[in-house]
Protein backbone atom coordinates (compact mmCIF):
# COMPACT_ATOMS: atom_id res chain seq x y z
CA UNK A 1 0.00 0.00 0.00
CA UNK A 2 3.26 2.26 -0.16
CA UNK A 3 2.42 3.76 3.30
CA UNK A 4 -0.65 5.40 2.66
CA UNK A 5 -2.01 4.64 5.84
CA UNK A 6 0.75 5.89 7.82
CA UNK A 7 0.72 9.67 5.46
CA UNK A 8 -2.80 9.70 5.65
CA UNK A 9 -2.85 9.92 9.42
CA UNK A 10 0.09 12.08 9.76
CA UNK A 11 -1.34 14.62 6.95
CA UNK A 12 -4.42 14.45 9.30
CA UNK A 13 -2.67 15.33 12.36
CA UNK A 14 0.08 17.44 11.19
CA UNK A 15 -1.77 18.91 8.30
CA UNK A 16 1.30 18.82 6.42
CA UNK A 17 1.62 17.29 2.64
CA UNK A 18 4.13 14.43 2.14
CA UNK A 19 5.57 13.72 -1.13
CA UNK A 20 3.49 10.73 -1.64
CA UNK A 21 -0.02 12.19 -1.53
CA UNK A 22 -1.47 15.46 -0.83
CA UNK A 23 -4.82 15.47 1.14
CA UNK A 24 -7.28 17.96 1.57
CA UNK A 25 -9.68 17.39 4.56
CA UNK A 26 -12.57 18.88 5.20
CA UNK A 27 -15.90 18.18 6.80
CA UNK A 28 -18.70 17.10 4.18
CA UNK A 29 -21.69 18.72 3.98
CA UNK A 30 -21.28 22.41 4.97
CA UNK A 31 -24.71 23.43 5.47
CA UNK A 32 -25.21 21.90 8.44
CA UNK A 33 -26.20 19.36 10.88
CA UNK A 34 -29.58 17.57 9.02
CA UNK A 35 -29.64 19.36 5.90
CA UNK A 36 -29.99 16.65 3.09
CA UNK A 37 -29.19 18.75 -0.13
CA UNK A 38 -26.28 17.40 -2.00
CA UNK A 39 -23.06 19.59 -1.66
CA UNK A 40 -20.03 19.40 -4.00
CA UNK A 41 -16.94 21.63 -4.67
CA UNK A 42 -17.67 24.46 -7.26
CA UNK A 43 -16.23 23.01 -10.23
CA UNK A 44 -17.57 19.58 -9.64
CA UNK A 45 -19.72 18.46 -13.20
CA UNK A 46 -23.01 17.34 -13.10
CA UNK A 47 -22.10 14.04 -13.52
CA UNK A 48 -18.96 13.06 -12.30
CA UNK A 49 -18.88 9.23 -12.36
CA UNK A 50 -18.99 9.62 -16.07
CA UNK A 51 -15.90 12.49 -16.37
CA UNK A 52 -13.26 11.32 -14.48
CA UNK A 53 -10.02 9.58 -15.44
CA UNK A 54 -9.19 6.63 -14.91
CA UNK A 55 -6.23 5.59 -12.13
CA UNK A 56 -3.48 3.48 -13.34
CA UNK A 57 -3.75 -0.22 -11.99
CA UNK A 58 -3.46 -0.69 -9.65
CA UNK A 59 -3.41 2.44 -7.14
CA UNK A 60 -2.88 3.23 -3.91
CA UNK A 61 -5.48 1.83 -1.95
CA UNK A 62 -6.20 2.36 1.72
CA UNK A 63 -5.80 -0.48 3.96
CA UNK A 64 -4.95 -3.35 1.14
CA UNK A 65 -0.72 -4.28 1.08
CA UNK A 66 0.18 -3.68 -2.11
CA UNK A 67 0.71 -7.25 -3.29
CA UNK A 68 -3.31 -7.50 -2.53
CA UNK A 69 -4.27 -4.62 -5.03
CA UNK A 70 -5.59 -6.38 -7.55
CA UNK A 71 -8.77 -5.97 -9.08
CA UNK A 72 -10.75 -8.90 -10.77
CA UNK A 73 -11.49 -9.16 -14.48
CA UNK A 74 -15.25 -11.15 -14.37
CA UNK A 75 -18.68 -8.27 -13.58
CA UNK A 76 -20.96 -9.10 -10.91
CA UNK A 77 -24.08 -7.58 -11.43
CA UNK A 78 -26.65 -8.31 -8.76
CA UNK A 79 -30.39 -8.14 -9.29
CA UNK A 80 -31.69 -10.36 -6.68
CA UNK A 81 -30.92 -10.43 -2.75
CA UNK A 82 -27.39 -11.87 -1.53
CA UNK A 83 -25.22 -11.86 1.36
CA UNK A 84 -21.78 -11.69 1.63
CA UNK A 85 -20.04 -13.43 4.81
CA UNK A 86 -16.61 -12.08 5.42
CA UNK A 87 -15.94 -15.33 8.10
CA UNK A 88 -16.82 -17.61 5.84
CA UNK A 89 -15.76 -16.42 2.71
CA UNK A 90 -19.26 -17.47 0.98
CA UNK A 91 -21.38 -15.10 -1.46
CA UNK A 92 -25.14 -16.75 -1.47
CA UNK A 93 -27.92 -15.92 -3.16
CA UNK A 94 -25.52 -15.23 -6.54
CA UNK A 95 -22.37 -16.81 -8.20
CA UNK A 96 -19.74 -15.25 -8.57
CA UNK A 97 -18.61 -14.93 -12.33
CA UNK A 98 -15.84 -16.29 -13.62
CA UNK A 99 -12.91 -13.15 -12.84
CA UNK A 100 -14.21 -12.45 -9.38
CA UNK A 101 -13.15 -14.00 -6.15
CA UNK A 102 -13.96 -13.41 -2.53
CA UNK A 103 -10.24 -13.78 -0.37
CA UNK A 104 -8.90 -13.52 2.90
CA UNK A 105 -5.90 -11.10 3.20
CA UNK A 106 -4.16 -8.98 6.17
CA UNK A 107 -4.57 -5.38 6.39
CA UNK A 108 -1.65 -3.34 6.01
CA UNK A 109 0.70 -2.24 9.05
CA UNK A 110 -2.11 -3.11 11.57
CA UNK A 111 -5.95 -4.21 12.39
CA UNK A 112 -8.19 -7.51 11.66
CA UNK A 113 -7.69 -9.19 8.67
CA UNK A 114 -9.50 -8.16 5.43
CA UNK A 115 -12.25 -10.15 3.30
CA UNK A 116 -10.99 -8.64 -0.18
CA UNK A 117 -13.88 -8.67 -3.14
CA UNK A 118 -12.40 -8.70 -6.36
CA UNK A 119 -14.38 -8.13 -9.29
CA UNK A 120 -14.45 -5.80 -12.51
CA UNK A 121 -17.44 -3.67 -12.53
CA UNK A 122 -19.83 -4.42 -9.44
CA UNK A 123 -23.65 -3.25 -9.75
CA UNK A 124 -26.54 -3.63 -7.71
CA UNK A 125 -29.55 -3.19 -9.31
CA UNK A 126 -32.59 -0.94 -7.62
CA UNK A 127 -34.63 -2.79 -4.72
CA UNK A 128 -31.56 -5.17 -4.11
CA UNK A 129 -30.42 -5.79 -0.58
CA UNK A 130 -26.86 -6.88 -0.36
CA UNK A 131 -25.90 -7.89 3.41
CA UNK A 132 -22.66 -8.24 4.35
CA UNK A 133 -22.07 -9.97 7.77
CA UNK A 134 -18.97 -11.89 9.49
CA UNK A 135 -15.73 -11.52 11.47
CA UNK A 136 -13.37 -9.20 8.81
CA UNK A 137 -14.21 -6.23 7.04
CA UNK A 138 -15.18 -6.18 3.69
CA UNK A 139 -13.31 -4.37 0.58
CA UNK A 140 -14.12 -4.39 -2.64
CA UNK A 141 -12.04 -3.68 -5.19
CA UNK A 142 -13.71 -2.91 -9.01
CA UNK A 143 -13.51 -0.63 -11.88
CA UNK A 144 -16.63 0.45 -11.40
CA UNK A 145 -19.08 0.25 -8.46
CA UNK A 146 -22.47 1.47 -9.33
CA UNK A 147 -25.34 0.95 -6.18
CA UNK A 148 -29.26 1.46 -7.28
CA UNK A 149 -29.57 -0.54 -4.15
CA UNK A 150 -28.80 -1.38 -0.79
CA UNK A 151 -25.16 -2.10 0.30
CA UNK A 152 -26.28 -3.06 4.29
CA UNK A 153 -23.37 -3.76 6.27
CA UNK A 154 -25.06 -2.65 9.31
CA UNK A 155 -26.05 -4.68 12.44
CA UNK A 156 -29.41 -5.88 13.09
CA UNK A 157 -29.98 -5.91 16.88
CA UNK A 158 -27.79 -8.32 18.30
CA UNK A 159 -26.42 -9.61 14.50
CA UNK A 160 -23.16 -7.61 13.87
CA UNK A 161 -22.32 -6.06 10.45
CA UNK A 162 -19.36 -7.33 8.71
CA UNK A 163 -16.13 -6.75 10.94
CA UNK A 164 -18.20 -5.19 13.83
CA UNK A 165 -18.36 -6.08 17.69
CA UNK A 166 -20.72 -8.82 18.80
CA UNK A 167 -22.92 -7.25 21.77
CA UNK A 168 -20.83 -6.18 25.44
CA UNK A 169 -17.50 -6.56 23.19
CA UNK A 170 -15.33 -4.25 21.34
CA UNK A 171 -13.04 -1.11 21.94
CA UNK A 172 -15.99 1.26 22.89
CA UNK A 173 -18.32 -1.12 24.51
CA UNK A 174 -21.08 0.33 26.65
CA UNK A 175 -20.92 -0.85 30.35
CA UNK A 176 -23.87 -3.35 32.09
CA UNK A 177 -26.50 -1.78 33.88
CA UNK A 178 -25.85 -1.79 38.04
CA UNK A 179 -28.51 -3.71 40.04
CA UNK A 180 -29.73 -2.90 43.47
CA UNK A 181 -31.90 -5.38 44.94
CA UNK A 182 -34.85 -7.10 43.61
CA UNK A 183 -36.18 -4.65 41.26
CA UNK A 184 -33.86 -1.78 40.73
CA UNK A 185 -31.97 -1.88 37.35
CA UNK A 186 -30.22 0.57 35.78
CA UNK A 187 -29.56 0.38 31.79
CA UNK A 188 -27.00 -0.56 29.47
CA UNK A 189 -24.98 1.99 27.86
CA UNK A 190 -24.79 2.17 24.18
CA UNK A 191 -21.52 1.10 22.40
CA UNK A 192 -19.15 4.03 20.92
CA UNK A 193 -16.94 4.47 18.10
CA UNK A 194 -17.13 7.49 15.77
CA UNK A 195 -18.98 9.15 18.16
CA UNK A 196 -19.55 8.26 22.39
CA UNK A 197 -22.30 5.85 23.52
CA UNK A 198 -24.63 7.15 25.51
CA UNK A 199 -25.42 6.17 29.21
CA UNK A 200 -28.39 4.30 30.47
CA UNK A 201 -30.65 5.20 32.53
CA UNK A 202 -30.71 5.22 36.36
CA UNK A 203 -32.85 4.09 39.10
CA UNK A 204 -32.89 4.67 42.81
CA UNK A 205 -29.65 3.00 44.03
CA UNK A 206 -29.04 1.40 40.60
CA UNK A 207 -26.76 3.26 37.77
CA UNK A 208 -27.18 2.98 34.33
CA UNK A 209 -23.94 1.95 32.29
CA UNK A 210 -21.88 4.39 31.09
CA UNK A 211 -21.66 4.48 27.37
CA UNK A 212 -18.62 3.65 25.19
CA UNK A 213 -16.04 5.97 24.56
CA UNK A 214 -15.45 7.07 21.01
CA UNK A 215 -11.95 5.65 19.70
CA UNK A 216 -9.85 5.46 16.62
CA UNK A 217 -9.23 8.18 14.20
CA UNK A 218 -10.95 10.35 11.94
CA UNK A 219 -9.19 9.26 8.86
CA UNK A 220 -9.89 5.73 9.56
CA UNK A 221 -6.31 4.50 9.66
CA UNK A 222 -7.70 0.84 10.91
CA UNK A 223 -10.58 -0.14 9.35
CA UNK A 224 -12.71 -2.24 11.75
CA UNK A 225 -16.44 -1.97 12.88
CA UNK A 226 -18.34 -0.55 15.91
CA UNK A 227 -18.53 -1.86 19.00
CA UNK A 228 -21.66 -3.64 21.06
CA UNK A 229 -23.79 -2.16 23.72
CA UNK A 230 -24.07 -2.87 27.41
CA UNK A 231 -26.52 -5.73 28.76
CA UNK A 232 -28.84 -5.46 31.82
CA UNK A 233 -28.08 -7.03 34.78
CA UNK A 234 -30.32 -10.26 34.44
CA UNK A 235 -31.32 -11.27 38.08
CA UNK A 236 -32.40 -14.53 37.57
CA UNK A 237 -34.37 -14.05 34.29
CA UNK A 238 -32.82 -15.00 30.69
CA UNK A 239 -30.18 -12.48 29.44
CA UNK A 240 -31.55 -9.70 27.33
CA UNK A 241 -29.23 -9.01 24.35
CA UNK A 242 -27.73 -5.44 23.57
CA UNK A 243 -27.23 -4.45 20.16
CA UNK A 244 -24.03 -5.35 18.13
CA UNK A 245 -21.43 -2.95 16.23
CA UNK A 246 -22.02 -1.93 12.73
CA UNK A 247 -19.94 -3.25 10.42
CA UNK A 248 -16.95 -2.22 8.54
CA UNK A 249 -16.91 -1.93 4.24
CA UNK A 250 -14.38 -0.24 1.75
CA UNK A 251 -15.43 0.38 -1.96
CA UNK A 252 -12.31 1.44 -4.35
CA UNK A 253 -12.87 1.74 -7.74
CA UNK A 254 -10.22 2.57 -9.89
CA UNK A 255 -13.03 5.02 -12.35
CA UNK A 256 -15.92 5.96 -10.33
CA UNK A 257 -18.15 4.82 -7.44
CA UNK A 258 -22.05 5.93 -8.06
CA UNK A 259 -24.83 5.66 -5.96
CA UNK A 260 -28.17 6.77 -7.30
CA UNK A 261 -30.95 8.05 -5.91
CA UNK A 262 -32.63 4.84 -5.00
CA UNK A 263 -28.87 3.53 -3.38
CA UNK A 264 -27.48 3.23 -0.04
CA UNK A 265 -24.63 2.16 1.72
CA UNK A 266 -25.17 1.42 5.91
CA UNK A 267 -23.24 0.49 8.60
CA UNK A 268 -25.19 1.08 11.19
CA UNK A 269 -25.21 -0.71 15.37
CA UNK A 270 -28.04 -2.85 16.24
CA UNK A 271 -30.86 -1.57 18.75
CA UNK A 272 -30.68 -2.80 22.35
CA UNK A 273 -33.45 -5.16 23.27
CA UNK A 274 -36.57 -4.20 25.68
CA UNK A 275 -36.18 -5.66 29.24
CA UNK A 276 -38.23 -8.66 30.35
CA UNK A 277 -40.63 -9.17 32.29
CA UNK A 278 -40.17 -13.00 34.66
CA UNK A 279 -41.41 -14.03 37.92
CA UNK A 280 -41.98 -10.40 39.50
CA UNK A 281 -38.24 -9.36 37.86
CA UNK A 282 -38.91 -6.00 35.27
CA UNK A 283 -35.54 -5.73 34.00
CA UNK A 284 -34.16 -2.26 32.27
CA UNK A 285 -32.91 -1.78 28.63
CA UNK A 286 -29.92 -2.66 27.35
CA UNK A 287 -27.62 0.13 25.33
CA UNK A 288 -27.71 0.15 21.41
CA UNK A 289 -24.49 -1.13 19.22
CA UNK A 290 -22.72 1.74 17.74
CA UNK A 291 -22.01 2.51 13.79
CA UNK A 292 -19.56 0.93 12.07
CA UNK A 293 -17.07 2.40 9.47
CA UNK A 294 -17.99 3.09 5.54
CA UNK A 295 -14.56 4.10 3.55
CA UNK A 296 -15.12 5.51 -0.11
CA UNK A 297 -12.19 5.70 -2.49
CA UNK A 298 -12.44 6.47 -6.42
CA UNK A 299 -11.24 9.31 -9.03
CA UNK A 300 -14.61 10.42 -8.89
CA UNK A 301 -17.60 9.29 -6.06
CA UNK A 302 -20.85 10.70 -7.08
CA UNK A 303 -23.68 9.95 -4.32
CA UNK A 304 -27.17 11.05 -4.85
CA UNK A 305 -28.43 8.33 -2.10
CA UNK A 306 -27.49 7.83 1.15
CA UNK A 307 -24.19 7.10 3.02
CA UNK A 308 -24.71 5.99 6.91
CA UNK A 309 -22.98 4.61 9.86
CA UNK A 310 -25.89 5.54 12.27
CA UNK A 311 -25.85 4.90 16.19
CA UNK A 312 -29.03 2.04 17.44
CA UNK A 313 -31.62 2.82 19.66
CA UNK A 314 -31.61 1.74 23.54
CA UNK A 315 -33.98 -0.86 24.68
CA UNK A 316 -36.91 0.45 26.89
CA UNK A 317 -37.30 -0.94 30.53
CA UNK A 318 -39.50 -3.28 31.38
CA UNK A 319 -42.59 -2.77 33.59
CA UNK A 320 -46.17 -4.43 33.88
CA UNK A 321 -45.12 -6.11 30.10
CA UNK A 322 -41.46 -6.21 28.23
CA UNK A 323 -39.97 -2.85 26.83
CA UNK A 324 -39.35 -2.52 23.26
CA UNK A 325 -36.54 -3.16 21.20
CA UNK A 326 -34.13 -0.06 19.97
CA UNK A 327 -34.63 0.56 16.81
CA UNK A 328 -31.32 -0.54 14.46
CA UNK A 329 -29.43 2.42 13.06
CA UNK A 330 -30.62 2.54 9.28
CA UNK A 331 -29.92 4.35 6.21
CA UNK A 332 -31.03 7.96 6.76
CA UNK A 333 -29.68 11.02 8.61
CA UNK A 334 -32.12 10.42 11.56
CA UNK A 335 -31.44 8.89 14.49
CA UNK A 336 -32.44 5.52 15.49
CA UNK A 337 -35.56 5.78 18.02
CA UNK A 338 -35.32 4.33 21.54
CA UNK A 339 -37.48 1.15 22.31
CA UNK A 340 -40.74 2.05 24.50
CA UNK A 341 -41.20 1.79 27.95
CA UNK A 342 -43.33 -1.77 28.98
CA UNK A 343 -45.40 0.36 31.77
CA UNK A 344 -45.05 2.57 35.05
CA UNK A 345 -42.11 1.04 36.44
CA UNK A 346 -39.95 1.42 33.17
CA UNK A 347 -38.41 3.96 30.76
CA UNK A 348 -37.40 4.18 27.18
CA UNK A 349 -34.75 3.68 26.34
CA UNK A 350 -32.47 6.61 24.44
CA UNK A 351 -31.70 7.29 20.72
CA UNK A 352 -28.79 6.37 18.59
CA UNK A 353 -26.29 9.18 17.15
CA UNK A 354 -26.56 10.30 13.62
CA UNK A 355 -25.81 13.73 11.80
CA UNK A 356 -28.82 15.29 12.98
CA UNK A 357 -27.94 14.62 17.05
CA UNK A 358 -25.79 12.64 19.54
CA UNK A 359 -26.67 9.74 21.06
CA UNK A 360 -29.05 9.76 24.17
CA UNK A 361 -29.12 8.52 27.69
CA UNK A 362 -31.82 6.17 28.55
CA UNK A 363 -35.12 7.46 30.59
CA UNK A 364 -34.55 7.05 34.24
CA UNK A 365 -36.90 4.44 36.11
CA UNK A 366 -38.66 5.68 39.09
CA UNK A 367 -37.53 4.18 42.76
CA UNK A 368 -37.91 0.11 42.01
CA UNK A 369 -38.00 0.57 38.62
CA UNK A 370 -35.79 -0.28 35.24
CA UNK A 371 -33.78 2.12 33.16
CA UNK A 372 -33.69 2.26 29.65
CA UNK A 373 -30.93 1.44 27.54
CA UNK A 374 -28.74 4.57 26.20
CA UNK A 375 -28.16 4.74 22.30
CA UNK A 376 -25.12 4.13 20.54
CA UNK A 377 -22.87 6.51 19.02
CA UNK A 378 -22.47 6.84 15.34
CA UNK A 379 -18.96 5.97 13.46
CA UNK A 380 -17.49 7.18 10.57
CA UNK A 381 -17.45 8.03 7.37
CA UNK A 382 -14.02 8.67 4.69
CA UNK A 383 -14.88 9.58 1.10
CA UNK A 384 -11.50 9.98 -0.96
CA UNK A 385 -11.54 11.26 -4.27
CA UNK A 386 -9.04 12.96 -6.76
CA UNK A 387 -11.26 14.42 -9.46
CA UNK A 388 -14.91 14.78 -8.18
CA UNK A 389 -16.77 14.21 -5.31
CA UNK A 390 -20.44 14.56 -4.89
CA UNK A 391 -21.32 14.10 -1.35
CA UNK A 392 -24.82 13.67 -1.35
CA UNK A 393 -26.50 12.50 2.21
CA UNK A 394 -24.36 11.25 5.07
CA UNK A 395 -25.05 10.25 7.98
CA UNK A 396 -22.92 11.52 10.50
CA UNK A 397 -20.58 14.30 8.88
CA UNK A 398 -18.08 12.67 6.65
CA UNK A 399 -14.28 13.69 6.55
CA UNK A 400 -13.78 14.14 2.79
CA UNK A 401 -9.82 13.71 1.42
CA UNK A 402 -7.90 14.12 -1.94
CA UNK A 403 -5.21 12.03 -3.12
Amino acid sequence: MRAVALALAVAVALAATTAACAFEPRGAGSDGPGDDATTAPDDAPVDAATTATVDAAPHDIAHVATADEAIGSGDLTLVADATIDTGELTVTGVTLPAGAELVAAAQAFAGPELAILRVRNLTIDAGVTVRAIGTRPLVILADTIAISGTLDAGARRAVAGAGGAAPRLGIGRGDDGQRDGAYADGGGGGGGFGQPGADGGDTQGAAGGAGGLANGDEPITQLLGGSGGGAANTGGCDQITPGAGGGAVQLYARASIKIDTTGAISAGGGGGGGGTSCALQYLSGTGGGSGGAIYAQAPAIDNAGVIAVNGGGGGGGASGSGGGSGQDGGPTTARATGGTSGGSYGADGGRGSARVGDATTGGNGPALGNGGGGGGGAGRIVLRYRDTVVEGSVSPTALVLTF
